[in-house]
């Protein structure tokens, strides 16, 4: 190892460095850009050993020039804090920033969790029933054991070591907060109830740092079963500590992420790989977007999740294509249309984006284009007509050579008047339909906010049976708003029921 941390041997380690982590030439990318960026790290901890070692001139390095050997060291070192961004760092970091934007990590959806939900419930309840019946059972024992633990990890969405880890003397272990009662009172009566349906434990996850885990009573249930099982045969050894404990084992625990991916694959779920602990986790931190949460309570949820609040905003939150969309689209055409100061101190629910405009500009857009289809069709049946008119002269230049033809021509002069009068009625159609369209687009108008409440809730019975109101109940709407519909028709008021 000392060998290798020489500062004239650092260009040969940024090139193995380059071969662990995948980089090619050709495309200046990375197989594992990640593994790249942390190879720094890895270095910088293998010289501080070897420092360290030095230091205390240890004879397990089998060498006898400590000071020289440290002045290798520390020459390494300063190599691998200056040199290595430009080596390898810069390139890592870019090639894993473009991976992440042009293959989005994909988050579980609904309906994928639910059917996990529901197929491992299932597993377990009939587990549940096997032991019941014989308790001598190991392998609904240990399916149980599975399902329990897959359960709790995606009610919690915590990390799999939280839950993997946890320990009997944990689970068993009563809450001793302080100020109970008070908090009791300060909450709702629905809160209080969720309150009795969960059972809290608090265990110790990454970082030496305690986890707060919930069970629901279904889980409750499930491990009463399974513990009362465990007690009662040799399953697990007794001196295994752990809650989710391998059967025959004294000291292992049953590994979550296997369960999770047997699970996951088995359910049937359109995605199963995004049934992951770390998926999860950033799913529920994705949907808080969503609400109305104050920082204290994003604080609460990202404490209960085992992280920082930091953390949970840099790492975990995903931007969505939805929300950006929806929202961020609404400031852009805000500011395009010049109403930044309107909606001064408003949030972005707030802003109103006066859709009405656009919506209108769109139907004149639709009513010219439907204007220039019928001017098009008018040229075509014209050509048509004329087409028609050529063909009937050429068949009565050769109706003497031709058998039969007087005896048809009567029924042929029927059909070709009820075809021409079957295109004129139907081009009439389009003529009047384009007509009323566009009186419709002419009569609607622009509205206020209190002018659609007040039409809105005149109109409700004609807007859900889909009628237009009639002209004395149009007048009357105007008689009793004087102020609001002066300016209006009656009959701007009856075609508000189209838009």
């Amino acid at each position: 190892m000392l060998e290798a941390l020489k500062p004239e041997h650092f260009d040969k380690v940024i090139s193995a460095s380059r071969i662990i982590s995948g980089y090619s030439e050709a495309t200046l990318s990375f197989r594992s850009p990640s593994l790249a960026l942390h190879m720094r790290t890895i270095l910088l901890a293998a010289s501080s050993a070897a420092r360290t070692l030095l230091l205390k001139k240890s004879p397990i390095l089998g060498i006898t020039d400590f000071d020289s050997a440290l002045k290798h060291i520390k020459g390494f070192r300063e190599l691998l804090e200056t040199n290595w961004k430009f080596e390898m760092g810069s390139l890592a970091l870019k090639d894993l920033n473009e991976k992440k934007t042009t293959n989005p990590q994909k988050l579980p959806v609904t309906q994928d969790i639910i059917l996990f939900k529901n197929y491992t419930q299932e597993i377990a309840e009939t587990c549940v029933a096997d032991l019941k019946a014989n308790t001598n059972n190991i392998q609904s024992f240990k399916k149980l054991t599975e399902t329990i633990l897959a359960l709790t990890i995606i009610l919690n969405r915590k990390r799999i070591g939280d839950v993997q880890y946890t320990k009997l003397k944990s689970y068993y272990q009563e809450s001793n907060d302080i100020n109970q009662e008070e908090c009791l009172n300060s909450i709702t009566e629905a809160e209080k109830m969720l309150s009795n349906h969960f059972k809290r434990i608090v265990t110790i996850g990454k970082g030496s740092k305690p986890v707060p885990i919930l069970f629901s009573k279904n889980i409750q249930n499930y491990l009463d079963v399974l513990l009362s099982v465990r007690r009662n045969t040799t399953f697990v050894p007794q001196e295994n500590p752990f809650l989710f404990a391998l059967t025959n084992s004294s000291s292992k625990w049953v590994d979550g992420s296997s369960v999770l991916r047997k699970y996951a694959i088995q359910c049937g779920a359109k995605n199963p790989s995004t049934l992951t602990s770390s998926r999860l986790r950033k799913q529920i931190a994705t949907v808080l977007q969503i609400l109305n949460l104050n920082e204290t309570e994003i604080e609460q949820v990202a404490t209960f999740m085992g992280h920082t609040k930091k953390t949970h905003e840099e790492f975990y939150r995903l931007p969505q294509e939805v929300f950006q969309i929806a929202k961020i689209a609404k400031l852009l055409l805000m500011m395009e249309k010049g109403l930044g100061g309107e909606n001064k101190g408003k949030t972005l629910d707030e802003i109103d984006c006066e859709l009405e405009t656009w919506v209108k500009n769109s139907e004149k857009n639709r009513s010219s284009g439907s204007e220039i289809d019928i001017a098009e069709e008018n040229i075509m049946d014209k050509d048509s007509e004329g087409e028609m008119a050529d063909k009937n002269n050429s068949d009565n230049t050769d109706k003497d050579t031709e058998i039969g033809v007087e005896d048809m021509a009567p029924k042929t002069k029927k059909i070709k008047k009820k075809k021409e009068t079957k295109e004129e009625n139907e081009k009439k159609g389009r003529m009047e339909k384009a007509g009323k369209d566009r009186n419709i687009i002419k009569c609607r108008g622009s509205w206020n906010g209190k002018q659609k409440a007040v039409m809105l809730k005149f109109l409700k019975n004609h807007i859900k049976n889909k009628i237009s109101p009639k002209k004395d109940e149009c007048v009357k709407l105007q008689r009793e708003h004087p102020d609001l519909f002066k300016e209006k028709k009656w009959v701007q008021i009856k075609v508000f029921i189209h838009l």
